[in-house]
């Protein structure tokens, strides 16, 4: 008789562990645990990164600025004069171009790994502030319960950029898109507070309105697709509050106004009509390219999905479930704010289709990716919300528990499963690359060879002659110069460090 209920206790004890469910608050410091293990070998990677061609074009003003008598005053400057003259002579996108003059790479090329530390906490803060203040300020839950979301969102966007070194390791296309998207995303979380504020003459109030005014300057002198991304996203904006409290309209008014005022100088500039002339032939018309941006929205959807985004997308499924059910929002219409995340998305590629013909350099889909990933949270958020009312009203009982731990065990190993079984690992999942490149000391090499090249740089040789690389690690190798010292990557690098000519060798062993 005792070892019957000995037994049945063993029985009961070991269904407890097995069903047992982490609350929301554990499985949010597990995601934030799991989220800076993997930015780890990210930023490790950095300081291996090296400037490339763009770096010093745009970096040359600032540098040339610079040369009498160092300093940061001399440093804006520089690169204040480098957005007028690129928005008179090539592009309008000023507030990005300003940005881009002042790659760290001015202070010395050991600090160039500044500018990868820099986008890598930049995005990571970005959508964790961002996804924060739409579950706080729009699902009205607390910290503890949206501290998983927002991890869980932040790892999909980290890990799944359309392409890693133009994302992280090249600082001038870096900083154009994934930095300027960034601060839309800071932008926009500082308008969606600003509708939760009693008293606009607090100092709150004051902070908002101000940080509303400088984002919206940022973010409409930015790239093509950030602000017209920006632009649908802030009339969206606009259009709601009107209708949710017509009288908090106003507080917008001035994020508003000089983001029109940013946009139209944007695209007004004297530099874009150059640009388009170099390119004439290329793009659709205006109208072709809207409409064809619905096509390349649904081509890329297979490029911008995969394994690993279906499955945090479904580890997600019963922390949203719980995380809703603590909110008080309403999600009614989940059809028409599909509809709207489709032509928001498909925005994306639309500037490059009017300017160039096709969906876009790499660069650019490294932010048209980032949209698409958060919206897809947003509209899982949003639907699971909607089911979850309807259950609700339909008498049917909803569970206020999570999943039992080992599902989740049970899919990290998936997770591990897919990266172990990619055909391209170290393309598709940033840490696993960064890790990869770290541990085979490809990236140490990579960068003691840069390291040679300096040396001659830096002596009195005024024709310098390179050997190619041996190691060439895809993540930081951004290219190889030429044997043409007049090609742009070649002159590029002799103008910066003064030089007569730099060329690759002839007849190298790469050959």
């Amino acid at each position: 008789m005792n070892g019957k209920i000995r037994m049945e206790d063993k029985k009961n004890t070991l269904n407890r562990i097995l069903s047992w469910s982490p609350s929301l608050t554990l499985l949010g410091v597990g995601a934030v645990v799991a989220l800076l293990l993997l930015l780890a070998p990210l930023l490790r990677l950095a300081l291996y990164a090296v400037p490339w061609y763009d770096d010093f074009n745009y970096g040359g003003f600032a540098k040339r600025m610079m040369s009498g008598e160092p300093g940061i005053a001399l440093a804006l400057k520089g690169a204040w004069d480098c957005a007028k003259v690129q928005w008179y002579a090539w592009q309008g996108t000023f507030s990005s171009i300003f940005f881009m003059a002042l790659v760290p790479l001015l202070w010395g090329e050991e600090y160039y790994c500044v500018g990868s530390i820099f986008l890598i906490l930049l995005l990571a803060a970005s959508v964790f502030v961002f996804t924060g203040t739409l579950t706080k300020r729009v699902l009205h839950v607390d910290f503890w319960t949206s501290l998983c979301l927002r991890a869980v969102t932040v790892i999909l966007v980290m890990e799944l950029v359309y392409t890693t070194p133009s994302a992280y390791y090249w600082y001038n296309p870096g900083i154009h898109y994934i930095g300027m998207h960034s601060f839309a995303m800071l932008f926009f979380a500082a308008l969606i507070r600003l509708f939760s504020v009693e008293r606009m003459k607090s100092v709150r109030g004051m902070l908002l309105i101000f940080a509303g005014m400088l984002g919206a300057l940022l973010a409409g002198g930015s790239n093509f697709v950030t602000t017209l991304q920006g632009l649908v996203l802030l009339g969206s904006l606009m259009v709601f509050v009107f209708f949710a409290d017509r009288k908090k309209i106003l507080r917008y008014l001035p994020a508003a106004a000089v983001y029109a005022f940013a946009f139209y100088k944007n695209v007004s500039a004297p530099g874009n009509q150059v640009r388009s002339a170099f390119y004439e032939g290329w793009g659709y018309s205006p109208i072709k390219a809207v409409f064809r941006s619905f096509v390349e929205a649904f081509l890329h959807l297979g490029k911008f999905t995969g394994w690993m985004t279906l499955a945090i997308l479904i580890l997600l499924i019963p922390i949203i479930w719980q995380v809703v059910g603590k909110s008080d929002f309403s999600f009614r219409l989940p059809g028409l704010v599909l509809v709207w995340s489709i032509c928001l998305y498909a925005s994306g590629f639309t500037p490059s289709l009017y300017s160039l013909g096709h969906a876009g350099l790499s660069r650019a889909l490294n932010a048209v990716r980032i949209t698409f990933q958060i919206l897809l949270v947003v509209n899982e958020v949003y639907w699971i919300g909607w089911l979850r009312l309807r259950l609700k009203k339909r008498g049917g009982q909803a569970s206020e528990t999570g999943c039992p731990w080992l599902c989740y065990v049970l899919a990290a190993m998936f997770m591990l499963l897919i990266v172990r079984t990619s055909t391209n690992p170290i393309g598709d999942f940033t840490s696993w690359g960064a890790y990869y490149y770290i541990h085979t000391g490809e990236a140490y090499n990579f960068y003691s060879e840069y390291q040679e090249r300096l040396k001659l740089l830096r002596s009195d040789e005024t024709d310098v002659v390179f050997e190619p690389y041996l190691y060439k690690p895809w993540m930081l190798c951004l290219g190889e110069l030429s044997e043409d010292p007049g090609a742009e990557e070649n002159r590029a690098m002799a103008d910066w460090y003064g030089k007569n000519s730099v060329v690759l060798r002839v007849g190298s062993p790469e050959e």
